[in-house]
């Protein structure tokens, strides 16, 4: 079930996303769902999550507790360092209203609020420069795509970095993406509009 969320609640004002705070925040998208399929991502998202954190990346997702989300989440939760009010500084989410009902935003700085999934796929673009999508439903695919579109017509020093992670769950989407650039449909070669990884140590060179 929905819930609506707090009209009371009070979102941080004083976090600037400027260049700078762009290039330091990393956006973790993927499934909100924990199932046996993905069960080796939810685990690599975790570790990768970790990682990022300790190399001081802010993490920016979308505030599930489980699947893909809830292990970006509980990753940036526990390695995050803690701002005054002692909550983690670098757990960020961006919250669609009204709630599905399984965030916390208690152990999270939510930094802003969107009344659409698409709206919310433009506002992790607009806060992070770089994007690692893992496995996913619906959503996820809906996200991959439009963000590797507005890289596709967007100048190539503004261009977001996005790792698709999985070769196996993205081969078809990276297929139809170069099928498409060989019609002369595409502006750019796939490979520089995003890039694909399968281990922790790819995602973080990449």
């Amino acid at each position: 079930m929905k819930v609506s969320l707090n009209l009371n609640y009070n979102y941080p004002k004083n976090i600037s996303f400027n260049q700078n705070k762009k290039r330091e925040t990393v956006a973790i998208l993927g499934s909100s769902k924990s199932k046996d399929s993905i069960s080796e991502y939810i685990n690599l998202c975790s570790d990768v999550t970790k990682s990022f954190v300790l190399a001081d990346k802010n993490i920016l997702h979308g505030c599930g507790t489980s699947g893909i989300m809830g292990a970006a989440y509980n990753a940036a939760k526990t390695y995050s360092k803690k701002d005054e009010e002692n909550k983690p500084s670098q757990n960020l989410a961006i919250v669609k209203t009204p709630l599905w009902g399984d965030e916390d935003i208690e152990n999270c700085v939510v930094i802003d609020k969107a009344d659409s999934e698409a709206q919310r796929i433009e506002k992790f673009s607009d806060l992070a420069d770089k994007i690692v999508i893992f496995p996913g439903g619906a959503a996820t695919l809906q996200e991959a795509t439009t963000l590797i579109s507005k890289n596709n017509y967007t100048p190539k020093e503004k261009r977001k970095k996005i790792v698709l992670v999985g070769s196996d769950y993205f081969k078809n989407l990276d297929e139809q993406y170069k099928k498409i650039y060989s019609s002369g449909l595409l502006n750019e070669k796939p490979d520089k509009l995003y890039t694909i990884a399968d281990t922790k140590e790819e995602i973080l060179s990449a």
